[in-house]
């Protein structure tokens, strides 16, 4: 009797596990993220990235490369995902499924060129459309897990057209599924000069921030030009008294004296150089 029960109860712990691992199998999507009921002016195809409309924070927009910064995510089947939080004021007829989170199916294009899985992805010229993401481009939707290469199973075909209208490319348009993770592109291009490290410590500690290069070398050029200009008046003071003296011992008390006055003159300059040096790192 006992062996039966636990028999019985084994049975049903392995249904109730292989049951809830069903559906994450059969969507073949992922999922990952909670999925938000908002309002849209028209109906938005599954796959598309919108952004939210500054005016509604409940209501959202195809997302257009003008405003890149803007991305909130992607639109969903409402059935991807067992749990939706929906807005008051949405409808019935209006409403948009919307992922921010997770890996869902999203539409690409050829623009950026083939797609790999691994590969960064940002918007396209085409409204709400993904491509390839560049080392030149600065924000970033997500990551691809699927590849896209124009080739195989698509959705159509669209004309890019540059400033003056005029048609450039055609690009062809497919769907893959791309885990959203918007950020900074992590490979884009570094504009930032190299600076060795103990010079940019320096520099954070005297400005209490981050400073740019540009300033850092500036300072370190009005230094150099201080420390040499102090150097010089120094030399040339010394070098002038001591043939004075070596003419007219007599005045030898004029000369220390004007020998002073120089050095103080050169930690002048230094100082005031100093000074430039530390208002440039600040300010």
């Amino acid at each position: 009797m006992k062996a039966s029960r636990i028999i019985l109860s084994l049975t049903v712990f392995v249904g109730v596990v292989a049951g809830s691992a069903l559906p994450a199998f059969a969507t073949g999507v992922g999922g990952g993220g909670g999925i938000q009921a908002l309002t849209a002016d028209t109906a938005l195809d599954i796959g598309t990235i919108v952004q939210l409309d500054g005016k509604n924070s409940n209501h959202v927009k195809i997302a257009t490369q003008a405003q890149l910064q803007n991305m909130f995510g992607v639109t969903v089947d409402r059935n991807q995902q067992p749990v939706t939080v929906s807005s008051d004021s949405a409808t019935e007829n209006n409403i948009a499924y919307v992922a921010s989170s997770g890996t869902y199916n999203t539409l690409v294009s050829t623009q950026g060129g083939p797609i790999v899985a691994g590969d960064y992805v940002t918007l396209s010229a085409v409204d709400g459309v993904a491509m390839k993401a560049s080392t030149d481009d600065k924000t970033v939707f997500g990551r691809a897990v699927g590849a896209f290469d124009g080739k195989g199973v698509t959705l159509g075909t669209t004309t890019l057209k540059d400033t003056t209208g005029k048609a450039n490319k055609t690009v062809t348009l497919g769907m893959i599924p791309v885990t959203i993770n918007i950020q900074r592109n992590p490979n884009i291009k570094s504009t930032k000069a190299d600076l060795p490290q103990i010079l940019q410590r320096l520099g954070q500690l005297i400005a209490e921030k981050t400073v740019s290069p540009v300033r850092i070398y500036l300072s370190m050029a009005i230094t150099l030009i201080s420390l040499v200009t102090a150097i010089a008046v120094v030399y040339a003071g010394v070098r002038n008294s001591i043939i004075s003296i070596g003419r007219n011992p007599l005045s030898k008390k004029s000369i220390f004296r004007a020998l002073l006055e120089i050095i103080l003159t050169s930690f002048l300059i230094l100082i005031i150089g100093l000074f430039a040096v530390y208002l440039l790192l600040r300010l």
